[in-house]
This record gives structure tokens, sequence and C-alpha cells, in this order.
């Protein structure tokens, strides 16, 4: 693979360029070789590489592969009408089919200096020797000069991440030969005027790859490959990444990040996303203890796997609101407040294979909706515990866990609640202190597993089913040593532990 950037400078405007690949173990279809007595399976590889080129005096000159610290032009002191052109040459290097796709995006500026440049970009795929005759009679502006939109070009402050009309594809075979260019002419409108002088603009540009729909999987089709995605390498590429995204899309992550706004990745629409963090860490700072690195509503269904999560002060966290559902899987999470914030009906929330640390609850839904439904399988939570509420006469909550260890000052509290919890050790993390009725909250501290209700006169309602659990006070000792705690029940309501019975096992201190 073949990570490149360049710069270039235009009236002190630098533009970026870099090749970002997508790495052969992102996604499930990758594999390692496979040898046995000289029968072999070979992974396919994706691989490009990117030549530039610049137009000086009417000739191209250049194509070297671009390169982190070598600009492929430097141009000061532009004034209105100056023009500039380069062309990028991609080739497939790789065994599998790829697309590629160009996309970029204001890194920074000043004097609103992007109102007052302009650009376009036309697609070819040829033959090598393209680069001659061929794409500069492709020039649109070499003898004109735009001076606004109506003149057929867009205004920099409107680029676009990710525009599907720039995508191509080669093949591996049949392509061999065969390049994909993409030819960028730019300039400033003659129409600026002396408001825009010593502006600078800052862009980053990245010629990107995916695997493409073409190759068979072991049943004969060719979509097996057909959510393979580009990866992003920034908040701002994520963003544009989820906003564009179909149904059953996938995101992967390039790198760490760290992001720090309010409101960081948001999903608005019905259809189902999955962000692959690729081993990954994307570090959340909120120093305004409020906000949420991920906000799922509208019926958005979101994934985040593999990779690592670190947020200082959160508030909410992973944010999923009523109609929608986040799935987190094989993910370490580590907050200063909540992992998992659920709020709204009709909420699925799953989470699976992960570590979760929390100062606050590690996984929480608010008793003022329902229904919800709640999963934690083959998970560790480590502090920060689970605490599903309800409210009597609404639709039952579900939760279930399975084969998971969970720490909290309590481990595991819900009211109103259907419950299925198996094959589990819960560990209250404080020692016992009683109970008492709370309407906003959890109502115990220093029990392994509690089933309570809003007040002393709302009876705990649900049915819950414990198997095959170890309750621990504290600490994990040599033997069970916790406490669990069950509410008066109401009528048609059960709570037993491996098959035994238990009602009125406490009671309020009130």
């Amino acid at each position: 693979m073949k990570t490149t950037k360049k710069s270039l400078w235009l009236c002190a405007v630098s533009m970026m360029l870099c090749v970002v690949m997508l790495l052969g173990t992102t996604f499930a279809w990758f594999t390692d070789s496979v040898m046995n007595k000289g029968n072999v399976i070979q992974a396919g590889e994706l691989e490009i590489t990117v030549q530039g080129y610049r137009l000086v005096d009417g000739k191209w000159v250049g194509g070297d592969y671009i390169k982190e610290d070598e600009p492929l032009f430097t141009e000061t002191n532009w004034e209105p009408g100056q023009y500039g052109a380069i062309f990028l040459k991609v080739k497939n290097q790789g065994s599998l089919a790829t697309e590629v796709n160009v996309d970029f995006n204001i890194a920074g500026q000043t004097n609103n200096l992007p109102d007052a440049l302009w650009y376009n970009i036309q697609t070819l795929q040829a033959s090598t020797g393209a680069e001659g005759a061929t794409l500069l009679d492709m020039l649109k502006f070499k003898d004109s000069r735009p001076a606004s939109e109506n003149d057929g070009v867009t205004t920099l402050k409107d680029i676009e991440l990710g525009d599907p009309s720039l995508e191509l594809t080669l093949y591996p075979e049949e392509d061999k030969d065969r390049y994909a260019y993409y030819l960028i002419e730019y300039g400033m409108y003659t129409s600026a005027d002396n408001k825009y002088m010593d502006g600078t603009v800052d862009v980053d540009f990245t010629v990107k790859a995916k695997q493409a729909t073409v190759e068979t999987d072991g049943f004969g089709s060719s979509d097996y490959d057909a959510n393979a995605t580009y990866s992003v390498t920034s908040q701002e590429e994520m963003q544009g990444a989820i906003d564009r995204a179909e149904d059953g899309a996938i995101i992967a992550l390039a790198n760490d990040l760290t992001v720090d706004d309010s409101v960081v990745f948001k999903f608005n629409t019905a259809k189902a996303v999955t962000i692959d963090l690729s081993g990954n860490t994307i570090t959340y700072n909120n120093p305004a203890n409020a906000g949420a690195l991920v906000y799922a509503r509208n019926g958005a269904d979101v994934t985040l796997q593999n990779g690592t999560i670190n947020m200082d002060n959160p508030y909410y966290g992973l944010l999923v609101n009523e109609n929608s559902s986040l799935t987190v899987k094989g993910v370490t999470v580590n907050s200063g407040d909540s992992v998992i914030f659920s709020n709204g009906k009709n909420i699925n929330v799953v989470v699976e294979d992960c570590t979760l640390s929390a100062q606050y609850y590690a996984v929480y839904h608010n008793g003022s909706y329902a229904p919800a439904n709640v999963t934690i399988r083959n998970s560790t939570i480590l502090s920060g515990g689970v605490y599903v509420s309800n409210s009597a006469g609404r639709e039952k909550q579900t939760l279930t866990i399975e084969n998971s260890t969970i720490y909290g000052p309590t481990a595991v509290e819900m009211k109103h609640t259907n419950a299925t919890i198996t094959n589990s050790t819960l560990v209250g993390t404080v020692a016992p202190t009683g109970s008492g009725s709370n309407n906003n909250g959890g109502c115990t501290a220093g029990y392994a597993f509690a089933v309570t209700g809003n007040g002393v006169n709302d009876l705990a309602t649900g049915t819950v089913v414990v198997t095959d659990c170890k309750f621990f006070s504290e600490a994990i000792t040599d033997e069970p040593n916790g406490y669990y705690f069950v509410y008066k029940l109401a009528e048609g309501s059960s709570v037993t532990i491996d098959g035994t019975s238990v009602n009125d096992f406490n009671s309020y201190e009130n």
C-alpha cells in the first residue's frame, strides 16, 4: 500500500494530496495465504499508486509518485483570473478489482478565500500516454477564466466529499495497462475583489480505493462485497461518509482520531451503517461535560466495531434515541461518564464482545420511555454497571445478559423489565448500604443484582430468570458472597434464581 500526500500553494493556498489505502484486514472477505502441499489459496490484494503532473507553459511536467514532503507545485501571489491545472494518474497494482475516487475538504482558511476560488474535475479511463494531448484537449478553462459558478465551475467553499460521479473502476487483469485519470483545473474568479487579498486556504485532497463488486465468493455471487466502502481519515470525512452512506454501508476508520465537538457523529436517517474502527482509537475530549460522540436517531441502525473509544466527559457518550438501534461489537470503551445512554421508545441496544468502563452507568436506559430491548453478551463491564428503568403500566423493557462479567455499585438493576441473565458474574463494587425508594434513578447500592420499582407502593413487575450466575460483593472471592435485592412483586410477576422463586426478599428501608 502507498499512503502519500502532496502540498500545493496558490495565493498561499495549500492543497495536500494523499493516498489512503483500504487495508486488506479491514473487511472479512480478505484472507491470508493458505498453503498445503503445493496447493495455494492466495488472498487478494488491494493496492493503488498515484502519480502527479502539473501544467507548465502548456505542457505536462512531473510524473513522480506523490510524496508527502515534495509539493506537486508551488504558486504564490495569486490574483483574479489566475489559473492552474494538474492531473493524477491512478494505477491498480493489486489483484482485486478496485473502485477509486477523490475527495477533499477545507481544513483551514482566512479572509473567506474559498469564496473567491473555483475548481473543476474531469475523469478519464485510458491507456498509458493519455497524459499527453488527450488531457490537454480536455482542459476547459486554459483559454477562458470563470467569473462565477455560472461559467460551469464549482466554488471551492462548496467542495463535496466523495462525489459519486468521480468514481472509477480498475480491473487487475483486463486493465493492467489502463489508468484512471483525474484532471483538476482551478483558479481565482475574475470577479474577486480586494477583500480576499492575503487570504489563504488549506485543502486536504485524497485519492481513495475500495474493493469493487466484481469478484465472486464461494457461492458465485459478486455482491458479497457490495457494502465495501472507503476508509476515512478525519471527523469531516467520517460525517460525510455517514451522510452519503447507503443502507448496509461499512465505513472504515484509517487512523487514530481525536474529536471534541458537542455532538460528533450524527446518524439521522433510517438506514444501517457500520463504523469499523479497524483497530484504531477514537479519543473524545469534551470539557463541557455534555454532548455525545455518537447520536443515533430517526430509525438509524448503527454498529460500532473493532477498536477503542476513550471519552473524558461525554455525558451521553453513545446516545441512541427512539426507533433506533445501536450495536457495539468488539470495542473497548473507557468513559468519564456514561458509555451507552438509551433515551426513547422502540430502542434496540446490543453490546457484544466488548469491554466497557464508566464513572456513571456503563449501559443506561431512561425509564421515561418503553419499550427497549437491551442485550449484553460475551462482554465485561469493569465499572458503572447496567441500569434499565421503566414505569408500571408501560410495555415491559427486555434485558438479556449472557456469558458476561459486570461490575458496578449495583451490577445490574432493573425496573418493570422482563430479563434473562445466564452464565454471568455480577459484582456489586461497594459495601451493601441497603435500599431506598427512588422514582428517578437506582434504588440500591452494594448489590450484585436488583429488581426494584419507583416507590414504596410501586410493586416490582416483570418476569426475571437468572440461571448459572455468580454474585459477589465488592470483589470476586473464592466463593460467591454477593447480595441480591428483589422488592415486593406484583401479582403475576416473578423472579427465579436457578429455578428457585424469590419474592419479598427485601423491603425498602422507609
